[in-house]
């Protein structure tokens, strides 16, 4: 229990900014036409902010459902990654506790449980972030949409930069450690641009992911920025 406590504790600073974004997305999804039932459930279920906007992006645009799901796959193929330290770290744990934890690890908890230290129980330390990030989560996303009919027209169409800055947000910390990454972000955003003049825009997306992900293969690695600025 003291670990799940410790869990909780470390993810509320996070939390706020949780419910921030899920504003944003609530907001969006309202403007976009999805009932406040289908967002809700669309956090409640998917739980990946960047990869729920994206999918609003591509309904607003007609996309096929095929499209918006490979999309969306590719965006989050990175949890792969995520969710494999965190179950090496949670060997002992039964199986169905791994398939729960699994099923909720955000960028935000990968974060905080990769930098913290091993606990008595890591799972229940786990737990406590994942529930308490996820509730703040579909909980920013409900009040996003109750907010619909008393946020100004003006400010909604703001707020759908919030799209943008979310991808924004995960790409800037390996921008800055990274010039192989950079080359990949602006070669896939110009053959993005070239792409959706020719095709609806889902489709370029998931194209321009695909051809930028084969373009990083032929790039060789390079070290970090930060590591030939110090020499």
């Amino acid at each position: 229990m003291q670990s799940f406590q410790n869990g909780v504790k470390k993810a509320l600073p996070v939390c706020i900014g949780m419910i921030s974004v899920g504003i944003s997305f609530g907001l969006a999804a309202r403007q976009y036409g999805l009932s406040v039932m289908e967002a809700t459930m669309m956090s409640l279920i998917v739980v990946a902010g960047s990869s729920q906007f994206l999918a609003l992006n591509m309904l607003q645009q007609v996309t096929s459902p095929l499209i918006i799901v490979a999309g969306v796959f590719f965006i989050n193929i990175r949890h792969l990654v995520m969710s494999t330290y965190v179950m090496n770290r949670l060997k002992g744990t039964p199986l169905y506790k791994k398939l729960l934890l699994a099923y909720v690890v955000c960028d935000e908890s990968f974060s905080l449980f990769s930098l913290s230290r091993k606990q008595p129980d890591d799972a229940a330390y786990l737990g406590g972030m994942n529930l308490f990030l996820h509730l703040s989560w579909v909980l920013g996303t409900w009040l996003g949409t109750m907010l619909m009919n008393l946020v100004p027209l003006r400010m909604m169409d703001a707020m759908s930069v919030a799209i943008y800055a979310t991808f924004i947000s995960m790409l800037m910390p390996s921008l800055k450690e990274s010039l192989r990454v950079v080359a990949i972000v602006l070669f896939t955003a110009f053959v993005n641009t070239l792409l959706t003049q020719t095709m609806p825009g889902g489709t370029a997306i998931v194209l321009s992911m695909l051809i930028g992900a084969g373009f990083g293969t032929l790039l060789p690695d390079d070290k970090p920025v930060r590591g030939r600025a110090g020499k």
